[in-house]
């Protein structure tokens, strides 16, 4: 769960997807690849301006599609974003109508208006995997489902209130032991992969047409990943942001929890450097760089190319 305001503020303001389509010959039906980020602000694309982040995929993505430039999250009945989000997609219910069929989302489910189950009865494959939030079985919901993960995995007080003036900072990316998104020894967001180009292959020697909800937890916090991402982006070299104020002046009106105030500029170019876990991703699907094996069978085949596909690829659908 984000626990402070402001994180929840930035949930608000940037939450962010990416979602590709494939899109099939005139008489056949579309597949769906829509890919997740969780909490991903949309500053952090090199493509929206940002000149400090290399995001060699997304910005692809970007110039073959579209973008919508005033899409916004609707908000919460709660501090995280994140379950609100989630149950709005799936039932394609406005917030505060979603609110009112949360806690009973599995009966909404059987009763067949989730998302994935209107395209089960279009004659779908429907395969998910990564960050679910919602209150019902992704299993059920879903015909293939891989790593289903809930909220965000277990934190520790070392990754919060930090860094401290003239003290050492505790916390480390790469550093294992912490657990986060290290738990079971693979980088979650790489787990995600494997999945989804498993999901490929699966599909590949299929004619249904399929449906994939790929939902990687990061960035999210725990911010993590390995520590040649984040020397990529030195703290001297990331900017504080224009509107940088040592501390929020409307804090105790919102009911504020309260970080380590007030902010330094340290703290603040720390935050910002979160940019590492959305570190230049070279092969499809966003797959981590320092992930083993190839991903050559993903990718985009010429018109007319006999690979088994019935759908011809055109990436960069952006919602």
């Amino acid at each position: 769960m984000i626990r402070q305001a402001a994180l929840a503020l930035v949930c608000l303001l940037s939450f962010t997807i990416f979602c590709s389509t494939v899109v099939a010959e005139p008489a056949a039906k579309p597949n769906f690849l829509f890919i997740f980020a969780d909490d991903q602000s949309y500053a952090t694309v090199h493509a929206f301006g940002n000149d400090e982040i290399r995001t060699p995929n997304l910005d692809r993505i970007v110039s073959a599609g579209t973008t919508f430039t005033h899409a916004y999250n609707m908000g919460s009945w709660s501090g995280a974003v994140c379950v609100a989000s989630r149950t709005m997609i799936n039932t394609g219910r406005f917030v505060w109508k979603a609110h009112k069929i949360y806690k009973s989302s599995e009966q909404e489910r059987e009763a067949g208006r989730f998302w994935s189950e209107h395209l089960k009865k279009a004659g779908y494959r429907t395969y998910m995997t990564g960050k679910w939030h919602v209150r019902a079985k992704a299993e059920k919901a879903f015909d293939v489902t891989g790593h289903v993960r809930g909220g965000m995995p277990n934190q520790t007080s070392q990754g919060y209130n930090r860094p401290h003036e003239g003290k050492p900072d505790p916390w480390k990316p790469w550093d294992k032991s912490f657990g986060g998104f290290w738990k079971g020894g693979k980088h979650w967001s790489e787990v995600v992969a494997d999945d989804a180009i498993g999901f490929l292959d699966d599909a590949n020697k299929r004619d249904n047409p399929f449906f994939m909800y790929i939902a990687f937890n990061a960035p999210h916090d725990p911010r993590q990943s390995p520590k040649e991402y984040v020397d990529r982006y030195p703290l001297d070299k990331v900017h504080v942001p224009e509107n940088y104020l040592p501390e929020y002046p409307h804090n105790a009106g919102m009911g504020c929890g309260r970080g380590p105030h007030p902010r330094r500029p340290r703290q603040v170019r720390q935050e910002g450097q979160y940019l590492h876990l959305l570190r230049r991703r070279p092969r499809p699907l966003g797959r981590p760089p320092w992930s083993p094996g190839q991903a050559e069978h993903v990718r985009p085949q010429p018109a007319g190319a006999d690979d088994g596909h019935r759908a011809r690829h055109r990436e960069g659908q952006t919602a």
